[in-house]
């Protein structure tokens, strides 16, 4: 439990400023700011974190969420909850991850203010296919439309995996619901997916997010009993955009329909939730049903939060005066001179400012050397060497 508040930092510095705290144009503006330099300078102990992976780490599923704190790219290492022995993970530039996708490493994406991970796993997860919709009768029986969904077709140029995805369009009947159903799929055994850990992963292309609510899964016997299961973003948290989509049906918890046979599935349907106004719309399309088990693991990173508020929700920046420093003893002492740098400056006592300029830079000197940063350095690949024979040529 951390034990310097904001009214302690407060009083600390106004001490060192020779009490002239209250000539602070915003002292919490202030020592913000302060927090947040000594965060940006230094990996601190104190604000190392974990967090559980979403969705669960699976084989061949790259994108993953980046906790709302991730600072910088300051990963320390992917770790199952087994605590069985884990592979040493490198860090790579993005673009090199998308180009070699090397076993077990890590990058991270800020696109468009959205920081994803991307994480490439060599574990062996349990998972059962229920379609690769790479065709209208792929996992047995037909697929057909759900919906105001219309001219099924099997799409063998647009698709993210197998060798084609199934397209269809929206009609002008103005439902609230289109997309894809298949009544007599070969009997398959899903009960062991539901009540853990498991999800079912769909691809989802969207043409249009505009008037679309969310996509909804159908599992189970038939149209009057299945289990269900809803999500209104992509896998990693991420809002849906235009364009291919991971869903990730987290099958920890569903909504049942009936009393479905899990043991001999034979019904799937899968479909978005729309409003009326979204009416004859082409080129949306799914691809792959696929239940999977996956390994839970939790991402171990330094946080950008420097404080936390008394319910322990970390905080980027301190509004109360009773809220928490993310900080311990030798860390409150650099957070201190710091702010009291800025203070010092702001309040026209340049000799303090410059003297704790100095002693911040002596204490993180000292901390750095006993406690050097454990967050992954990124490692680039310049150029992939190819092995030639005497005699050949490239």
């Amino acid at each position: 439990m951390p034990i310097f508040n904001q009214t302690r930092l407060l009083s600390d510095v106004n001490a060192r400023i020779k009490g002239k705290a209250g000539i602070l144009v915003d002292s919490t503006s202030t020592l913000n700011q302060g927090v947040r330099e000594v965060l940006t300078d230094i990996d601190l102990l104190s604000t190392r974190r974990r967090s559980i992976l979403t969705p669960n780490l699976f084989n061949g599923i790259f994108e993953y969420a980046a906790p709302a704190d991730l600072k910088g790219y300051s990963v320390i290492t992917v770790q199952n909850q087994k605590w069985t022995k884990t592979p040493f993970w490198e860090m790579v530039p993005y673009e090199q991850f998308l180009r070699r996708r090397d076993p077990n490493t890590i990058a991270i994406s800020d696109y468009d203010l959205f920081r994803k991970l991307f994480i490439k796993s060599e574990i062996t997860d349990t998972k059962t296919t229920v379609s690769s919709l790479d065709s209208l009768s792929a996992g047995g029986g037909t697929w057909g439309v759900f919906g105001d969904a219309d001219s099924l077709a099997v799409d063998s140029v647009n698709y993210t995996q197998g060798t084609a995805s199934i397209r269809y369009d929206i009609s002008a009947a103005g439902g609230t619901t289109a997309g894809l159903v298949n009544s007599t799929l070969t009997s398959t055994d899903l009960s062991g997916y539901f009540n853990g850990d498991s999800s079912c992963i769909v691809w989802a292309y969207i043409t249009s997010t505009t008037n679309l609510t969310n996509f909804i899964l159908r599992l189970g016997s038939d149209s009057s009993n299945y289990y269900s299961k809803t999500v209104t973003a992509q896998a990693d948290g991420t809002a849906l955009v235009n364009g291919w989509n991971i869903l990730n049906f987290d099958l920890s918890t569903f909504d049942t329909t009936g009393a479905p046979n899990m043991t001999a599935a034979t019904y799937a349907a899968i479909y978005m939730t729309k409003t009326a106004a979204k009416a004859s719309e082409v080129g949306y399309r799914f691809d792959q049903i696929i239940l999977r088990k996956g390994e839970v693991n939790n991402l171990y990173y330094y946080s950008s939060y420097g404080w936390q508020n008394v319910s322990g929700t970390y905080l980027a920046n301190s509004t109360a005066a009773n809220d928490y420093l993310n900080a311990g003893l030798e860390e409150y002492q650099m957070i201190l001179a710091k702010c009291t740098e800025l203070a010092a400056y702001e309040v026209d006592e340049e000799s303090t400012a410059k003297t704790q300029f100095s002693r911040y830079n002596s204490l993180k000197s000292s901390y750095s050397m006993g406690h050097p940063s454990e967050s992954l350095s990124i490692i680039s690949t310049v150029a992939d060497f190819v092995n030639v024979y005497p005699g050949t040529s490239i």
